[in-house]
């Protein structure tokens, strides 16, 4: 059945001015009628009579024309509107403007800006990544191009790792003779690096005595400390075969008062990558190594981010280097595996939080965003001569034999044997262990995942069976 037509609507509206502008002939008929007198003679016309029916019929038409010429007018501006490819913001003011209106063109209005919306929203998210992309990329181009880019590397680990923790604030301290120096702070600018160092070299001191971690509640914090760090504070030793290299401090989170395992595992494993990069950047025998190390450290923050994958990269490594000896790759190729599989993450410090860890379906918009992180991670490699050899794997982990993969759609005769063994180790895990939008499954539901993905030519059947070897 067809709706009622409310007062305010476009067909009511042009039926009123039609029957209003149809009525003037009857009008004047009706008139001149009335001037005929009980013989039927016509009486002469007064002047002023046929003026005023001028007047009358001339006003009517005029209102008509005008409020159809109006509603037409609405109509097709908001036509020019939809036709458009690009909405500028003065159209985006109109069409709220007609919205407002009551009836079809309120109506017409209303969807058209509900349909935008999602646009809008997409074209937002695009931007906002490419922005963080851009920034990202701009960071770690200035870390590998100046002089103490080492140091610049420390801080952008600590920056991650800080915000992966939810901490308020990060320091990192080398340490030699018992004599302290700050490598970088986060959330303490307007702090001189010597105040840092003074009001926490109680801590520091007593970390080093103890050689473990050290954890201090609100009210076991002393008032000096409180001007710099907000409790409570966590203090934990950098030491790298039997060497005391430093510390590295967060403070500024509720739950280090009773602090989970997850957290506790990931700054563990955090200080113990760093403590690696920094023994080897002692040396000053192996920069490359620590600055692949201190990648590695940064991987490693930006896992954290994430509570489904943390861990995730030690598990990829850890089951593709026994795929690698089982099928005899040369050592050379096991230890690109090995570099590769640790770091293979690591473009996803360019996913916004809310788009990484999103409950439930992920839009189309947010699995391009995700999708970006292999060439993110290929990009901030790039800045690092001595990591060339593994731009292959961590862009292509994502890559499928029969072309249905990400970034770049590589078919088999494309994907290295290495970039194989990662894919299978990689999306292995993945399937077991599960991701935000979806719980981790069972070892014969990802088997039986796997081998659908052999049948259908899109997994290395090989690979896959040397898998199942290693897991017996």
């Amino acid at each position: 059945m067809m709706a009622s037509i409310n007062s305010k609507s476009l067909l009511r509206k042009f039926s009123i001015i039609f029957i209003g502008i149809s009525l003037i002939p009857l009008i004047i008929l009706f008139y001149l009628y009335s001037l005929f007198d009980e013989s039927h003679q016509f009486i002469r016309i007064v002047n002023s009579h046929f003026a005023l029916i001028i007047y009358i019929a001339g006003a009517i038409c005029i209102i008509g024309f005008f409020g159809i010429r109006l509603r037409i007018k609405k109509i097709m501006l908001l036509n020019r509107i939809v036709k458009k490819t690009a909405i500028t913001q003065t159209d985006r003011q109109i069409l709220l403007e007609l919205a407002e209106e009551k009836g079809e063109i309120g109506e017409l209005a209303k969807s058209f800006i509900n349909s935008l919306n999602p646009v809008t929203k997409k074209e937002q998210e695009q931007k906002e990544t490419t922005e963080i992309i851009d920034d990202l990329l701009k960071k770690i181009s200035e870390v590998f191009t100046r002089v103490n880019n080492y140091d610049e590397l420390i801080r952008l680990v600590l920056e991650t790792a800080v915000d992966a923790l939810g901490a308020k604030q990060g320091a990192l301290f080398s340490a030699d003779d018992n004599r302290y120096a700050l490598k970088a702070s986060v959330g303490m600018d307007a702090v001189t690096p010597e105040q840092i160092i003074e009001h926490t070299q109680s801590y520091l001191d007593e970390v080093a005595e103890q050689n473990r971690f050290l954890i201090t509640t609100a009210d076991e914090t002393s008032e000096q400390s409180d001007k710099l760090f907000t409790p409570p504070l966590i203090f934990l030793p950098l030491v790298h075969d039997g060497k005391y290299l430093g510390v590295i401090c967060f403070g500024g989170n509720s739950y280090w008062n009773t602090i989970s395992n997850p957290h506790m595992a990931t700054m563990l494993n955090l200080s113990y990558q760093i403590s690696v990069s920094l023994g080897n950047a002692k040396t000053n025998k192996y920069s490359d190594q620590a600055h692949l190390e201190m990648l590695a450290a940064l991987a490693l923050a930006v896992e954290a981010r994430d509570p489904y994958s943390r861990g995730h990269s030690a598990r990829v490594c850890e089951n593709a280097k026994k795929i690698g000896e089982l099928i005899r790759l040369p050592e050379k190729d096991i230890n690109i595996l090995s570099d590769a599989s640790i770091i293979h993450d690591i473009g996803k410090i360019g996913i916004k939080y809310g788009v990484l860890n999103k409950r439930g379906n992920i839009s189309a918009e947010g699995k391009a965003v995700i999708r970006n992180h292999p060439i993110i991670g290929e990009s901030i490699l790039l800045q690092i001569p001595s990591c060339r050899h593994l731009l292959d794997s961590v862009r292509h982990h994502h890559e499928r034999l029969d072309g249905s993969g990400y970034p770049d759609r590589l078919n088999s005769e494309k994907i290295s044997t290495i970039t194989n063994i990662m894919i299978v180790a990689d999306l292995f895990d993945t399937l077991m262990e599960g991701r935000s939008y979806r719980t981790g499954m069972h070892f014969t539901e990802a088997k039986r995942e796997l081998d659908y993905l052999v049948n259908t030519g899109r997994l290395d059947k090989d690979i896959v069976r040397t898998l199942y070897h290693t897991l017996k």
